[in-house]
């Protein structure tokens, strides 16, 4: 660490996380942008000029053994997530990973299991579980404004169809791991995690990635959450929350800009703003540091414990839909519904046992376009099969695409100066060269 205390971070990935991170980085007076970390090494000197970082390393093991890295930031793909977050609590580096964590809930209860046995801090950022503004709502539902909440409806609609990874199952894009992620963490937030059946059913792309999902959680109290999202088309972005007395209106599922309270008779009786930001990244890096600094292991914003629950059903809802992230050779979409000759699921309710799961996936369950089920929880955390969910499973965050790897390493290279050597103790500003600013590559997340 070095400058009148604040942490330094690394950053791993160079996309369009990373580039938002690192402005809030920038900016913040608890920590800097010290370090960046890309498979191409001029990508990583090119995005570590333009943002303001120090160094810049083409491996994450290179990084690792500068010892004046303090806190790790991973946003990568997140295919890439479970080992690169293993290899930095291996080493004892504190890591924030943008969400999932993990592909499946096994892989993060491992990584949970180890960060806590080597006593190293690791946050997932969902980034909603920090937001400020997230008191008022829970305020204004505590208060009884709108009486006894009973069910909650939530969307969001955001045009990613260009996107590689919405093309390419391997890569982890789709509808519920880019937006359904956030509806069921919502979900969660405002009924907690008390769930007894699971309702989905999506729609898949000619090369199976599912674009457009929809969910109806049931909670053992009987309320419900209806839950949808689409790639394939833009809208807003919103929830009601509907109670015995009236209504919560909620905008902006991403950043919760405003909630708007409605009487039974669809009055408007108040209205509250979210206050003042610079990113909505800012407070999930706060709460990173704070928790570094406190010497704890998780952050309470979000338990590992919370990370794991919503895995499992992340895990469950990709099973029973038979989403899949490994890339097939497959006919365009007319041939597919036309040729196939296998048995499909049924587009109806139909309650699936785990034997009924497997047997779909070895009689052709990859050959289904549309598919729905309904499945029944036994217990709070995760269905009852969930501990025999396959660990094949991707999924991804805001990644486009993965780099090749070098055959061989290249040797770190200084962003200021021509030579490595050990700096200085004081808080030196070294001055750039000139260099041309590019834009940036959206390869990684």
């Amino acid at each position: 660490m070095f400058g009148f205390g604040k942490l330094n971070v690394a950053v791993v990935g160079t996309g369009y996380m990373a580039s938002r991170m690192s402005a809030v980085l920038g900016s913040s007076g608890l920590v800097r942008p010290y370090a960046v970390v890309s498979r191409d090494i001029d990508r990583a000197l090119r995005f570590g000029r333009e943002n303001g970082f120090k160094k810049a390393y083409d491996s994450m093991e290179q990084m690792l053994d500068d010892k004046k890295v303090d806190l790790v930031y991973i946003a990568t793909p997140a295919s890439e997530h479970a080992e690169q977050v293993r290899i930095c609590i291996e080493r004892g580096k504190p890591v924030l990973c943008e969400t999932p964590i993990a592909l499946t809930a096994a892989e993060a209860e491992s990584l949970f299991s180890l960060s806590t046995s080597l006593d190293v801090l690791v946050v997932e950022a969902v980034h909603t579980r920090f937001l400020p503004f997230f008191k008022q709502i829970v305020s204004v539902i505590s208060s009884g404004a709108i009486g006894t909440p009973v069910m909650l409806t939530a969307g969001i609609a955001s045009d990613l169809e260009e996107l590689p990874r919405m093309q390419r199952p391997s890569l982890g894009g789709g509808a519920l791991g880019d937006l359904g992620y956030f509806l069921l963490n919502f979900s969660s937030m405002i009924f907690g995690d008390q769930i007894k059946r699971i309702q989905s059913s999506c729609v898949f792309s000619p090369t199976r990635v599912d674009r457009q999902l929809s969910t109806v959680l049931q909670y053992k109290d009987d309320r419900m959450a209806v839950l949808s999202c689409t790639t394939s088309g833009n809208g807003e972005s919103r929830a009601v929350i509907q109670g015995t007395k009236g209504y919560l209106v909620i905008e902006d599922l991403l950043n919760f800009a405003t909630a708007t309270v409605y009487d039974s008779k669809r009055n408007k009786t108040a209205q509250y703003k979210r206050g003042r930001q610079k990113s909505e990244l800012e407070f999930e890096l706060n709460a990173f540091v704070a928790a570094k600094k406190s010497g704890w292991k998780e952050c309470p914003e979000i338990p590992h414990a919370q990370s794991i629950s919503i895995m499992h059903m992340m895990d469950f809802i990709r099973r029973q839909l038979g989403i899949s992230y490994e890339d097939i050779q497959t006919s365009p979409l007319p041939d597919l519904i036309g040729a196939s000759s296998q048995p499909q699921m049924e587009a109806k309710d139909a309650v699936l046992t785990q034997d009924a799961a497997q047997a779909q996936g070895e009689t052709g369950a990859e050959d289904v376009i549309e598919a729905e089920a309904v499945v029944e929880m036994e217990n709070d955390a995760e269905p009852e099969s969930a501990a025999e969910a396959e660990e094949a499973v991707k999924a991804d965050d805001m990644a486009e695409t993965v780099p090749e790897e070098p055959e061989q390493n290249t040797v770190k290279e200084e962003l200021v100066q021509d030579t490595v050597k050990e700096e200085p103790e004081q808080d030196a500003v070294a001055e750039e060269p000139e260099v041309k600013a590019e834009g940036l590559d959206s390869a990684e997340e």
